[in-house]
C-alpha cells in the first residue's frame, strides 16, 4: 500500500474513532491512543498504609499470689535487659525456703546416722557370725575326737550322737545367722535409700523456692517498651497472671489497614511490598483482623530478619500488597477508566479495516490488565486517552 493509501486509511481511523465517542455524548477532545495486546504478568496489588509497632510482645508470669513492695519503672518508659522494674514481697518465699533447709538438715543427719549404724551393726553381726563358726568348727574337730576315742573304745557311742546332734544345730544356727544378717543389712539399705529420696525431694523443693524467691526481683526478659504493670505498691497479683508487659525492640512489625473492600485481596502468606525512606523490601502477611464494627480491615506484615533494622525509628510505612497476579495472559496497557467496569467497547484495527468490538477484562493490575476474550494476541485497539474510553 503506498503513502497515499496510508494517509486515507490513517485518516479514515480518525474520523471513525471521532464520531464513535461522539455517539456516545463525550465532547471532550481527548487524543486517540493505540494499544497492542501482548502476553505478560498481571500483578493485581494495591497500595495501603502501615504503621511499625512490636512484632513481639513479652509478659513476665508471676510465680504465686504475691503483693506488690516497689516499682521502680512506669508503662511508657524504655527498659533494658536485665533491669529490674518491681519487687515482691520476699517474707513467705523465704520463710518457705528456712523451713526447706531445716528439713533438709534433718534428713541429712538422719542419714548419716543410719549410715553410721549401719556400720556399727555389719560389726556385731559379722563379730556373731564368726563366733558361731568359730563354735561350729570347734564342734566339727571335737567330733573326730570322739570318733576316734570311740574307735579305741574310750568314749561311748551316746557320747558321739549328742555331739553331732549339737554340732547340726550350731551348722543349722549359723546359716539363720547368715540370712538374719543378710535381710538386717538389706533393711539397713533400704532405710539409706528412703532417706537419700526424701533429701533429692527436698534439694528440688528448695531449688524451685530460690528460683521463685529470685522471680521476685521482677526484671525486663527483653529491652524496650514497658506497656504494662500488673499493680501498683501494695497491690496483690494472682497467680499465674502477667507482672509487667514488654513490647521488645528487637523485632517489629507492620500492622497495614485497606477498605472491606479489599480484604478478598488479603490472605495470610500474602506477599507486600513495603516502602520505607525510599527504599523497597518484601514482607509476608501474617493474621488478619477483620472487625465487623469497623469500615477497614487491618494485617499483620512481617519482614525478614535482615530487614528489621530498616524498620528503625520509623512509625509509618506504605505497603504495595499483591494480591491475584497472572501470568503470561493477554493483557493491554491500564488505562484511569478501566478500573470502572470489566467490559469495554473499542475500537479494533485489523489491516485496513476499524472494527468495533466489545473486550472483556479479567484481573484488573496495577499497570496492565488482564483480556479474557474479544481480541487477540498482537491486535492493535484503540481507545480514548485517559479515562474517555467506552464504558458499558
Amino acid at each position: 500500500m503506498d503513502n497515499r493509501s496510508r494517509l486515507f486509511v490513517y485518516s479514515l481511523l480518525a474520523i471513525l474513532a471521532s464520531m464513535l465517542f461522539a455517539c456516545k455524548g463525550n465532547s471532550d477532545k481527548s487524543a486517540i491512543k493505540t494499544e497492542v495486546v501482548n502476553r505478560g504478568p498481571v500483578v493485581a496489588s494495591f497500595k495501603c498504609p502501615g504503621s511499625v509497632g512490636a512484632g513481639n510482645v513479652v509478659s513476665v508470669l508471676n510465680p504465686l499470689r504475691n503483693s506488690v513492695v516497689a516499682v521502680y519503672k512506669m508503662p511508657g518508659e524504655q527498659v533494658k535487659k536485665g533491669e529490674l522494674i518491681m519487687q515482691l514481697d520476699k517474707t513467705q518465699i523465704q520463710d518457705e525456703i528456712s523451713s526447706l533447709n531445716n528439713q533438709l538438715l534433718q534428713k541429712q543427719n538422719a542419714l548419716e546416722k543410719n549410715r553410721l549404724n549401719a556400720r556399727s551393726i555389719q560389726l556385731d553381726l559379722n563379730q556373731s557370725e564368726q563366733a558361731k563358726k568359730a563354735r561350729v568348727e570347734n564342734m566339727k574337730h571335737s567330733l573326730e575326737q570322739q570318733e576316734k576315742l570311740l574307735e579305741a573304745g574310750g568314749t561311748s557311742q551316746a557320747r558321739v550322737d549328742q555331739i553331732k546332734q549339737n554340732l547340726a544345730l550350731a551348722e543349722s544356727d549359723l546359716n539363720n545367722q547368715a540370712e538374719k544378717n543378710s535381710i538386717r543389712l538389706q533393711q539397713l539399705e533400704m532405710d539409706e535409700r528412703n532417706l537419700e529420696l526424701q533429701i533429692a525431694s527436698f534439694k528440688k523443693s528448695l531449688s524451685t523456692q530460690r528460683a521463685i524467691l529470685q522471680k521476685t526481683d521482677v526484671k525486663a526478659p527483653v529491652s524496650g517498651i514497658l506497656l504494662e504493670l500488673a499493680g501498683n505498691v501494695g497491690d496483690y497479683v494472682s497467680l499465674d497472671g502477667a507482672l509487667v508487659t514488654i513490647a521488645d525492640e528487637n523485632t517489629s512489625k507492620i500492622v497495614g489497614t485497606a477498605g472491606k473492600n479489599k480484604l478478598g485481596l488479603i490472605h495470610a502468606g500474602g506477599e507486600v511490598e513495603v516502602l520505607v525512606n525510599g527504599e523497597k523490601f518484601m514482607g509476608t502477611i501474617g493474621q488478619v483482623y477483620d472487625d465487623e464494627n469497623s469500615e477497614s480491615v487491618s494485617f499483620d506484615v512481617f519482614i525478614a530478619e535482615n530487614d528489621q533494622q530498616k524498620l528503625n525509628d520509623v512509625e509509618n510505612v506504605e505497603l504495595l500488597v499483591k494480591a491475584n497476579d497472572k501470568e503470561n495472559v493477554l493483557r493491554i496497557r491500564k488505562l484511569p477508566g478501566m478500573t470502572l467496569s470489566q467490559h469495554f467497547d473499542v475500537l479494533l484495527q485489523k489491516d485496513d479495516e476499524v472494527i468495533r468490538t466489545e473486550i472483556v477484562l479479567g484481573t484488573i493490575g496495577k499497570d496492565y490488565c488482564e483480556i479474557i476474550s474479544g481480541v487477540n494476541e498482537g491486535d492493535v485497539i484503540l481507545v480514548k486517552d485517559p479515562s474517555t474510553a467506552l464504558v458499558q
